[in-house]
């Protein structure tokens, strides 16, 4: 669920962001919005009865540690700066793989 929830945070961040440029606030907002949606997708799938083993928490946890690690891995191979959200697309195209 963390690896979802961070993917969609992906899809939001990269299609609009939140306008910030400076890195830190990206990272920030990146990160944040991946650990929003896996509180969502958490709740959403616990209200149908389809989280038997998780926690809320380490779900959350979890979206925020692949989020950061998306973030960081596209910042060193997209050299940082604007393209940013390009680099994460780009890392997210290997996750997906």
């Amino acid at each position: 669920m963390g690896a979802a929830a961070a993917m969609q945070a992906l899809k939001m961040f990269s299609g609009g962001g939140s306008g910030n440029t400076q890195q830190g606030n990206s990272q920030n907002a990146f990160v944040g919005m991946a650990m929003a949606e896996a509180s969502k997708l958490f709740d959403n799938q616990s209200s149908q009865g389809n989280v038997a083993n998780a926690s809320k928490e380490s779900t959350v946890q979890k979206a925020g540690e692949m989020a950061l690690k998306m973030y960081m891995k596209s910042q060193i191979q997209g050299g940082g700066g604007s393209s940013g959200a390009s680099g994460l697309l780009s890392m997210a195209s290997k996750f997906l793989q």
